[in-house]
C-alpha cells in the first residue's frame, strides 16, 4: 500500500501504519505512553507496556526507533542528578 507523503507540520499524531512486527494498536499504545512522559527511559516504557492487560512483544530497539521517528527521543547520556539527589 502506498503511503501518502506528509510533512511533520501536517498532523500532531505520528505515523501509525502497521509494520511487520508492530501493529497500529500497539503503536497507538506506545504513542500514549511516550507522549505522557517523553523523558521516561525506554526500559520503564517496556515495564509499563508489560503491565497492560494485553502485553505486546516489542523490543527496546523498536521503542527507540519509534521515539526517533516521532520526535520523542531523549537526550544522549545518563540523566543528570538533581541537586537534592547528589551524594555528599
Amino acid at each position: 500500500m502506498h503511503r501518502p507523503q506528509s510533512t511533520p507540520g501536517d498532523a500532531p499524531d505520528p505515523d501509525l501504519y502497521a509494520g511487520r512486527k508492530v501493529t497500529e494498536t500497539h503503536k497507538t499504545l506506545l504513542w500514549k505512553v511516550l507522549s505522557d512522559d517523553p523523558t521516561c527511559p525506554s526500559r520503564l516504557v517496556l515495564q509499563a507496556i508489560a503491565e497492560t492487560p494485553e502485553p505486546i512483544t516489542v523490543t527496546l530497539r523498536h521503542i527507540n526507533r519509534l521515539r526517533k521517528a516521532w520526535g520523542l527521543h531523549r537526550g544522549k547520556g545518563r540523566p543528570r542528578r538533581v541537586d537534592s539527589q547528589k551524594k555528599r
